[in-house]
C-alpha cells in the first residue's frame, strides 16, 4: 500500500500542472522535484526504499514494479504529467541481474506509458545516451539504436515500450551530473571529493560523452511539458568531452590541483558489461525545438559550484531519509 510521508500533503493546483515524479529521491528526480515546485507545479513525488520529506510536496511510497500499487500510485496522484526518472542505472549490475534490469528499465515504463493513457496523462520518459555503441559519436535522434550491454538494451526496449504505449509520449536521452540527496555519489561528486582529499583521479581520456547539470536539465523538461513536445529528444550539454577532461574542467571550477587528474584508458579496467566509448549526442533537435541553446560545460560546472555555494547541494541532503539507493 502506498504511504504519505507528508500528511499535510496536498494536491490541489498551484502552478500550471500537477506532476507525479517517479524516482523522486534519485540525482535528476531529487533536483526535478525542488525546480518544479519553484515553478510553482503541484508535485506528487514517487520513491520506492529512499523516502524524502520536502514542504509543499505529497511524496509517497510505492514498489512501481507491482501492477497493483503502479495504479493505485497514478489514481491518487490524478497527474497532468507524469515524468518518469525512476531506472536501475548500475551498468554491472544489470549485466548479471538480466531479468530485473528488464522488469524495471521496460516493463516498468511500458505500464506507465499505457497508465498515463489510460488517465489522460502526459508522460516524459528519460532514457540514456547508452543506447549507442560508441564508435563515432555526436548521435542525432535518427540514428540507430546499438546498445552493447544489458543495461543499454532493457533502456532501449524501454523506449519502445513508452512509444507503442502512448505514441505522444517524449523520449529524453541523457547523461547528467549533479548534487544527489543520498550517500552514493554521482561522477562528479566522486571526482570532487577525491580530489578535495588530494587523491588521485583516474579519468578515462577514451571515453567520451556530453554532460548536463542534473539542474539544468530539471528546467529543460518543465519546458518540454510546457510545450508539449513528443517523440525522441537529445537533452545534453553543447560540448563533448572525455571524462578525463571533465575532472579536469571540474578541477578548475572548485580551485582544485588538476595534476591529481590522470589520463588511463577504460580498456585498462575490469568492468563487467562493456561500455560505449563514444555516446555523445548531437542537440540541435531539442534546441530548435525550445529556443534555447544547450549549456556548455563551463557554465554548467560554475552552477555546480554555486549551488554548492549557497548551500543547496547540502539542503538536498536534508531532505533524505534513507542511505541507499536504486528502484529494486
Amino acid at each position: 500500500m502506498l504511504r504519505s510521508l507528508q500528511r499535510d500533503g496536498h494536491l490541489e493546483t498551484l502552478g500550471a500542472s500537477r506532476l507525479l515524479i517517479t524516482g523522486a529521491s534519485g540525482l535528476l528526480g531529487i533536483n526535478l522535484v525542488r525546480t518544479a515546485c519553484a515553478q510553482g507545479h503541484t508535485v506528487v513525488a514517487a520513491c520506492h526504499r529512499h523516502p524524502i520529506e520536502i514542504p509543499g510536496v505529497l511524496s509517497l511510497l510505492a514498489n512501481l514494479t507491482s501492477p497493483a500499487e503502479l495504479g493505485e500510485l497514478v489514481s491518487q496522484a490524478e497527474p497532468d504529467w507524469i515524468i518518469h526518472c525512476a531506472a536501475l542505472t548500475d551498468v554491472d549490475y544489470c549485466q548479471t541481474h538480466a531479468a530485473e534490469a528488464f522488469l524495471v528499465n521496460e516493463e516498468l515504463p511500458r505500464r506507465l506509458a499505457i497508465a498515463a493513457r489510460q488517465c489522460g496523462a502526459g508522460l516524459v520518459h528519460i532514457s540514456t545516451d547508452a543506447v549507442f555503441d560508441g564508435t563515432r559519436g555526436n548521435y542525432s535522434e535518427q540514428d540507430s539504436s546499438s546498445p552493447v550491454n544489458t543495461y543499454a538494451v532493457s533502456k532501449w526496449k524501454g523506449e519502445e515500450a513508452v512509444k507503442r504505449g502512448l505514441e505522444s509520449a517524449a523520449i529524453l536521452r541523457v547523461n547528467l551530473y549533479g548534487w544527489n540527496t543520498q550517500e552514493k555519489s554521482s561522477l562528479a561528486e566522486w571526482f570532487l571529493t577525491r580530489l578535495e582529499s588530494g587523491q588521485v583521479v583516474p579519468g578515462f581520456q577514451d571515453v567520451m560523452f556530453t554532460p548536463i547539470l542534473a539542474n539544468d536539465l530539471g528546467e529543460i523538461i518543465l519546458q518540454t511539458i510546457q510545450n508539449e513536445l513528443s517523440g525522441i529528444y537529445h537533452v545534453a550539454g553543447s560540448q563533448c568531452c572525455s571524462k578525463y577532461d571533465f575532472a579536469i574542467q571540474l578541477a578548475s571550477a572548485f580551485d582544485l590541483d588538476e595534476s591529481l587528474v590522470k589520463a588511463v584508458s577504460i580498456d585498462d579496467f575490469p568492468l563487467h558489461a562493456p561500455r560505449p566509448k563514444n555516446t555523445s549526442l548531437n542537440t540541435q533537435k531539442i534546441s530548435h525545438a525550445l529556443g534555447r541553446t544547450m549549456p556548455d560545460l563551463q557554465t554548467g560546472l560554475q552552477r555546480y559550484k554555486a549551488l554548492r555555494d549557497s548551500g543547496e547541494a547540502q539542503k538536498l541532503k536534508q531532505f533524505s531519509r534513507s542511505q541507499s539507493t536504486c528502484l529494486r
